[in-house]
């Protein structure tokens, strides 16, 4: 690892971070009322990953530019090797995600959406609407409150969260989305890719949260998005 790959690295763990501060923020400004901390942190954990892409994306964008790509291929290195900076970069944001996901606390369970029992959702009670299953009550003017404690299905949901397939495939994104985004390819391939992995990985949570499929299927979005990124590597050229 040269001088300049450890300056690449550095670029983009700083854009990386700053990436996943702004999706917090949005999560604050977009989220419902009855969301906690411990969960918006259980998703941007997962979120990470998306952000060492981005920011792997950014810096490489910033050294093409300002010529840097350009003078380490006449020194002879492939693409794949002068990107290699920003690739570690990315990775180590999303292995934050990873990190954030073991903290003590920090509630994975938004990861995995999952039906209400039979005796769930909203009804009407005394000006305001309650669910018992998960122990929210709104009044009429639009104040939400907690009624009690999240039903023992609600609980039970999340105790049974795949903890070891989750991190597993936490820290395949956390690879796959920046040597992804280092990689130049058509729009149109690259567009039908995104749409791929992304509906696999919202089927597969919410498959493996219903109990329809093994948990070990979470690493299928990422093993994708990663095969992608190989091809995309293999025999690339200096355009």
């Amino acid at each position: 690892m040269t001088a300049y790959d450890a300056l690449l690295a550095r670029r983009t763990v700083a854009l990386g971070v700053a990436l996943g501060l702004l999706i917090f923020l949005g999560m604050l400004g977009t989220d419902d009322a009855t969301s906690t901390h411990a969960g918006r942190l259980g998703r941007l954990s997962a979120l990470t990953a998306l952000a060492g892409g981005g920011a792997a994306f950014l810096a490489l964008a910033q050294a093409r530019s300002r010529g840097e790509m350009r003078a380490l291929g006449a020194t002879g290195l492939t693409p794949a090797r002068a990107s290699l900076g920003a690739v570690l970069g990315g990775a180590v944001v999303g292995l934050l995600g990873v990190a954030l996901a073991l903290v003590p606390g920090i509630d994975l369970t938004p990861l995995f959406p999952h039906a209400l029992p039979v005796e769930g959702g909203w009804v009407r009670e005394n000006g305001a609407w309650l669910d018992h299953a998960r122990g929210v009550r709104v009044a009429a003017d639009g104040w939400v409150s907690r009624v009690g404690s999240p039903r023992a299905v609600e609980l039970t949901a999340v105790s049974s969260m795949p903890l070891a397939a989750t991190l597993v495939a936490l820290v395949l994104a956390a690879v796959a989305f920046p040597m992804w985004a280092a990689a130049p390819g058509p729009p149109l391939r690259r567009a039908l890719v995104s749409f791929a992995v992304a509906s696999a990985a919202v089927f597969v949570f919410h498959l493996v949260a219903a109990h329809r499929i093994g948990a070990m299927t979470l690493v299928v979005p990422p093993l994708l998005l990663l095969a992608d990124a190989v091809a995309l590597h293999r025999g690339r050229t200096w355009a």
